[in-house]
């Protein structure tokens, strides 16, 4: 699990700091502050090749008519335009001051990974990105053991979330049942099964659900508040990650039910031994992540806020604190976004 985490000079960031993390970070602040930053900065530390090869429109939206295949993307995650000084900083408890740092040159930029800030990192490359003809660019990843999941802004094929949903019985029978009980809590309270079916006539397989009467309802019927939920659902189960990454995280959730889903979700991050990391613009979200957190006991939640300084609006500072400093926001009505 990590720690801590440090950014210098990564997109919007000049240098940003984060400790004492916890098992679900909520990353707040307003608009332009580099929350979504956050996230594409621990997916250049920890995506796999395919990750790494979508990063430039997992999370922003790309021009339909631009031809560009994501090159220009690499080359601007520097703040300032100057490769050399990104950095990225993680003490995950296994490897003390694990950095990773952009090294440039005409052709290719490595990202390489260094125990200690002062070696030459010039030998541990972890992903090079390499200019081709027409602007294309190619991605070469040396795979770490940290498995990583990503949920943007954009709702996944129905069909991706199915195939899903079907790898988590084989996996683990019980993820199945906890699954569905989540759902009924949080969301559906009708539920009483889901099933992964292609009835005669349709295509593809998809996730099926039994409300108690009437047919089976497509999973994509029952409202974006139970799609999103069972996407959240289906890839901690199915994929098995150590860290999960969410976009804009209360997207499709009546506030009325966050709580449920916030107590479900940090349940199953420590069941599964998860890591997570979402960004929020809601006032709603954060207060209902704080209401379930005390209520589960334990320490298991952190809000990372990012704030532009108020004597130098080109500099963002980071803070992070806990439910208590959450709940003190709360009572006095104090801004969180």
């Amino acid at each position: 699990m990590i720690f801590t985490l440090e950014l210098k000079q990564f997109r919007g960031l000049e240098h940003v700091k984060f400790e004492n993390l916890g098992r679900a970070n909520l990353i707040i602040g307003g608009n332009n502050t580099g929350k979504t930053s956050v996230l594409e900065a621990l997916t250049v530390l920890y995506g796999d090749q395919d990750q790494l090869k979508n990063l430039p429109k997992t999370f922003r939206e790309q021009p339909k008519e631009s031809e560009d295949s994501g090159a220009g993307f690499w080359r601007s995650l520097a703040k300032d335009e100057d490769p050399l000084h990104l950095l990225i900083r993680v003490n995950d408890g296994d490897v003390e001051g694990d950095t990773i740092e952009a090294v440039a040159s005409n052709e290719t930029l490595q990202f390489v990974r260094s125990k200690e800030e002062t070696s030459t990192l010039s030998s541990r490359p972890v992903v090079i990105v390499q200019n081709g003809p027409g602007n294309d660019f190619g991605i070469n990843r040396v795979l770490g053991k940290v498995r990583l999941s990503i949920l943007a802004t954009r709702q996944q094929d129905p069909g991706d979330v199915s195939e899903l949903f079907n790898q988590i019985a084989p996996l683990n029978p019980e993820n199945e049942t906890k699954l569905e009980e989540l759902l009924c809590k949080a969301i559906e309270p009708r539920l009483r099964r889901l099933r992964y079916a292609r009835p005669q006539g349709t295509n593809p397989h998809l996730v099926y659900a039994d409300l108690g009467k009437g047919p089976m309802l497509p999973f994509t019927q029952l409202g974006q508040a139970f799609a999103r939920t069972l996407e959240v659902y289906c890839k901690i189960f199915a994929n098995q990650p150590k860290i999960i990454l969410i976009d804009e995280i209360e997207n499709g959730l009546y506030y009325e039910g966050m709580e449920d889903f916030w107590k479900g979700l940090m349940a199953v991050l420590e069941d599964q031994d998860v890591q997570l990391f979402a960004t929020t613009h809601s006032r709603e979200c954060m207060e209902a992540a704080q209401k379930a957190a005390s209520a589960m006991g334990g320490d298991p939640l952190r809000f990372l806020r990012l704030d532009r300084r108020i004597d130098d609006p080109g500099k963002i500072v980071a803070t992070t604190f806990g439910k208590e400093e959450m709940q003190t926001a709360i009572e006095f009505n104090r801004e969180m976004r």
